[in-house]
């Protein structure tokens, strides 16, 4: 069960996609400022759940459990979650054509990013130290395919810092990175969630990424979350055997 006072707390959510239950009696919260990880490796159910979150009920469609955020209810059995929350959250995909128009120049993209963000008032300054601090130049006239996978997923990253959102959502955001970039990249992101008090849901098969950003982590398998608790405790004692195995395969 999640905490009352929680900023986000899903409880006993279930999903299915066609007749496959997907996700099964799914419980976790997130504190305001925290940092929570779900590690599982493919096929868990870590991006099914985020999209439940959410509210894109597409493959997977929630039948039962609730959602709250903020001291809001919502029955995941009913339409309009998504519409309720889903402006102070931001989401970044794990893949960048997810979220990019191929065919409009990256500097449109950015400007509408910034008319959604209602962060119109940045300056020009701010908004080349925010690409800076993550390894990114000026647009000038590129376009999507002329930038590196890599550069994409943290264009998408930089999109969403520039909401300010309260819970910010992020599907395997160090997948496309080299390791040198991603811990460049994560820290600027956990710098700025600290600075702005607001939390991050990460979804990832990197343990050791869990280990190194997260307060709380949620183990996951075939739909269903073994475990879910303190970073520390969890890493150095888990209780479930896919656990054990995880922890013991981590790459550090």
């Amino acid at each position: 069960m999640s905490k009352i006072n929680s900023l986000l707390g899903i409880n006993q959510l279930s999903a299915n996609i066609g007749r496959q239950r997907v996700l099964s009696n799914i419980s976790f919260d997130v504190e305001n400022g925290e940092c929570v990880a779900i590690v599982g490796g493919s096929g868990a159910g870590k991006s099914c759940l985020l999209r439940c979150v959410m509210g894109l009920y597409k493959p997977a469609l929630p039948f039962s459990g609730s959602l709250q955020f903020q001291q809001r209810y919502y029955d995941f059995s009913k339409v309009g979650v998504k519409d309720k929350v889903r402006s102070e959250i931001a989401f970044v995909p794990q893949n960048p054509q997810a979220g990019l128009d191929p065919i409009k120049p990256l500097v449109s993209q950015w400007k509408q990013a910034l008319r959604c963000s209602n962060n119109t008032h940045i300056s020009m300054a701010e908004q080349q130290r925010l690409l800076e601090s993550l390894g990114l130049p000026w647009f000038d006239k590129a376009y999507p395919h002329q930038w590196s996978q890599g550069m994409q997923q943290r264009l998408l990253i930089a999109f969403a810092l520039l909401a300010k959102p309260q819970l910010l959502i992020l599907d395997e955001p160090t997948s496309a990175l080299d390791s040198l970039i991603a811990a460049k990249t994560m820290t600027h992101i956990m710098a700025f969630a600290r600075k702005n008090t607001t939390a991050v849901l990460i979804v990832t098969h990197d343990l050791a990424l869990a280990a190194r950003f997260a307060q709380r982590v949620a183990i996951m398998r075939q739909g269903e979350m073994l475990e879910f608790g303190d970073a520390e405790q969890i890493l150095a004692a888990p209780q479930s055997d896919y656990g054990k195995l995880l922890v013991t395969n981590r790459h550090w």
